[in-house]
């Protein structure tokens, strides 16, 4: 399906709010920390690496947004 580039389209994408994004961040900080609890149980390095990822980006991300960065 092609769109204009100055268009209406007639299926367009929700408007993001700051606090969905919000929602998003805090949950993607829970799930990494329970991803993180379960891969050091399940022995599992490469999700331990990922999920550690995931709690580190989540957090750098809301301190930047509680300091004013965003």
């Amino acid at each position: 399906m092609r769109y204009r580039i100055n268009g209406h389209h007639a299926h367009a994408a929700a408007v993001v709010t700051d606090h969905t994004v919000l929602f998003t961040v805090v949950l993607s900080l829970l799930l990494g920390i329970v991803l993180v609890r379960l891969s050091l149980y399940g022995r599992q390095r490469w999700l331990t690496f990922w999920a550690a990822s995931l709690v580190l980006a989540s957090l750098i991300y809301l301190v930047a947004t509680w300091l004013g960065y965003q």
